[in-house]
């Protein structure tokens, strides 16, 4: 069979981004929005023009699809997996994208009982670091363009599944990289939650400082860029109790390597300090370029589908599904 239908479900900078790119790379299927905001889901129709259809029942929006994608926070999945449990369709690849994978595989494994499910999250591209603003508002067609979408499946998923996902990757422009979902969960404690309770602390010393209505007038954009972290903080307070150990490892390497820093200002020496500072500037620099060139993986170029491809999108995968019913 045909993907004739992508439902995706959240429609905040990742979901409209991607419903972006799906409307550049090709016009063979159906985009439907959902979103609990009916509104945001209307602007992506008709501001946008990103989707074909604004569903307002989310129910409705999982049994059209033969791709799901789910792209909301790890907070909200679990109830919207319990909403749609009786409403995937059997052959539907159901693609997560929400930014914990151990909690999503579990949430599935209790609540799908058909359709096929794949955790996946997609990487921003490096060319996009200097809008950092979220929302609907900082959404475009190339945000993962030339970077990583980063697949986790369990164990025991269907082969042509995994396929059609990494497809789907190539579709946003970006490669697929292969982790397991709790070692993801563990590694993005660091590059996600400890930025966010970094923020925290700061604002909070800050905040608490007796000059902190001073501060208020002059404090400019490292600060604003530091604390960024705060508007997502119901997010990150939930990422970090997920795996509370890890939470714990990452605050003790950073609590050493601010003791580390306390010790070199203490000190007095600011030639050392200031090589020091260098240093890890240029190691930040080396990171910056690489991540920029994404040549992570044997250093090769995107692979895109040609225009045409909803037979591609699930193509073997549901020829596999039908096949089997007829059987049955």
């Amino acid at each position: 069979m045909q993907t004739r239908t992508i439902t995706i479900v959240g429609l905040e900078r990742v979901g409209l981004s991607i419903a972006l790119a799906l409307k550049a790379a090709s016009h063979d299927f159906k985009l439907v929005g959902y979103d609990d905001d009916h509104q945001r889901a209307q602007a992506a129709r008709d501001e946008h023009k990103a989707i074909d259809v604004a569903e307002r029942n989310l129910p409705r929006a999982a049994a059209a699809a033969d791709i799901l994608v789910l792209a909301m926070p790890a907070r909200e999945l679990e109830a919207v997996l319990q909403t749609i449990a009786q409403d995937v369709q059997p052959h539907a690849l159901v693609i997560d994208l929400s930014d914990l994978k151990g909690p999503g595989v579990a949430g599935a494994q209790r609540h799908l009982r058909q359709g096929y499910y794949v955790g996946a999250r997609p990487v921003l591209s490096a060319a996009t670091f200097a809008d950092l603003r979220a929302g609907p508002a900082a959404a475009r067609a190339d945000l993962f363009h030339n970077s990583i979408f980063c697949l986790t499946p369990s164990a025991g998923v269907d082969p042509q599944a995994v396929e059609t996902a990494v497809k789907f990757g190539r579709l946003l422009g970006a490669q697929p990289y292969f982790l397991d979902p709790l070692e993801y969960d563990s590694l993005v404690q660091g590059v996600a939650t400890l930025p966010g309770l970094l923020a925290a602390a700061l604002f909070g010393a800050l905040s608490r400082a007796a000059g902190w209505r001073d501060v208020l007038r002059f404090a400019d954009a490292p600060f604003a860029l530091a604390t960024l972290p705060l508007e997502d903080g119901a997010n990150i307070a939930h990422l970090a109790l997920n795996d509370k150990a890890a939470a714990l490892r990452w605050l003790d390497a950073l609590a050493e390597e601010l003791d580390a820093l306390r010790a070199w200002v203490q000190a007095g020496d600011g030639d050392a300090l200031a090589v020091l500072l260098e240093d890890l500037s240029r190691e930040r620099a080396g990171w910056l370029r690489a991540r920029a060139k994404n040549e992570w993986v044997e250093g090769l170029p995107p692979q895109f589908d040609p225009p045409s491809i909803s037979e591609q999108m699930l193509g073997a995968f549901g020829r596999r599904r039908n096949a089997r019913r007829e059987d049955a």
